[in-house]
């Protein structure tokens, strides 16, 4: 089993908690609640979960929206197979279901499960679910070194869509993503020691193009506040310096008018990236997966 496996797992059984908890207080208070129901709730939660896991080794999520499929996953699970007892006792699965001829085909095929498409759903549970798959994504990423070839672009899509999330990101698994995207855009890189925050954090080669060799200094700023003028005279500084074809200034944030503006002025020398231009080029880089 590989390390994102572990981790999806994980989000699979989060969201199927999620849920269940969510029909339990629906229960709760709309219904009668008893110890039948919830033993009805354990043991279908118990086989729904061993069918999800195997439905989820069925799934090819490479180049997909990691959180939309793991959720459509979840929602088609616990809709879609019955549990089935044949005349042996024999356990398997089925797409339909003609009738509930057994107490044991009951306890596997009661609409349990269904309740949460009753309960409030149009809501917020969705974007609820979806920050929670992020959250988890984060945690673990927030915990891990990085060498290039272990960058999961998916997975940092997922974080970099919710924008309280980006900011949490780790500054030097920032710079580990900006150099993975520009691998996927063939570039050679380089990323270095750098600090948190000074200095070139990725050197990106481009040989025998059209033009001939190539070479862009970019400088990661995981900021919470906005961008102002002083990161873009500096990174002007270093462009003269090292004498590149160009630099890029790329942030978790946005940048100030005057930052826009000075960078405006020599915009055949640098570019300017905010949050916005970070998770186009991050979708354009997983389109390469």
């Amino acid at each position: 089993m590989k390390d994102k496996d572990f981790i999806n797992i994980e989000i699979l059984e989060s969201i199927l908690n999620y849920i269940t908890d969510d029909i339990r207080k629906q229960f709760k208070s709309n219904l009668i609640y008893d110890n039948r129901t919830e033993y009805l709730l354990d043991i279908n939660k118990y086989e729904r979960s061993s069918v999800l896991l195997a439905n989820y080794y069925q799934v090819d999520l490479n180049g997909k929206d990691l959180a939309d499929t793991l959720l459509k996953l979840v929602y088609d699970t616990l809709n879609n197979p019955y549990f089935i007892f044949d005349s042996d006792d024999n356990f398997h699965i089925e797409n339909t279901l003609v009738e509930l001829e057994s107490e044991e085909n009951f306890m596997f095929n009661n609409p349990i499960y269904s309740w949460f498409d009753y309960s409030d759903w149009s809501n917020n549970h969705t974007s609820e679910l979806k920050y929670l798959v992020q959250k988890i994504l984060l945690s673990n990423e927030q915990h891990r070194k990085y060498n290039l070839n272990e960058i999961d672009l998916q997975v940092y899509r997922e974080i970099i869509s919710n924008p309280d999330l980006a900011k949490s990101i780790n500054w030097r698994n920032f710079e580990f993503l900006l150099a993975k995207i520009l691998e996927k855009f063939e570039y050679e890189v380089e990323v270095l020691k750098g600090s948190k925050d000074g200095g070139i954090d990725v050197i990106a080669l481009k040989k025998n193009s059209s033009f001939g060799n190539e070479r862009y200094l970019i400088q990661a700023k995981k900021w919470s506040n906005k961008v102002g003028v002083d990161p873009v005279r500096q990174l002007l500084w270093a462009h003269n310096e090292y004498k590149v074809t160009k630099s890029c200034l790329i942030t978790t944030s946005k940048f100030t008018k005057g930052a826009w503006e000075l960078a405006d002025k020599y915009k055949w020398q640098i570019e300017l990236k905010d949050y916005g231009k970070l998770n186009e080029w991050i979708d354009e880089a997983v389109k390469k997966l």
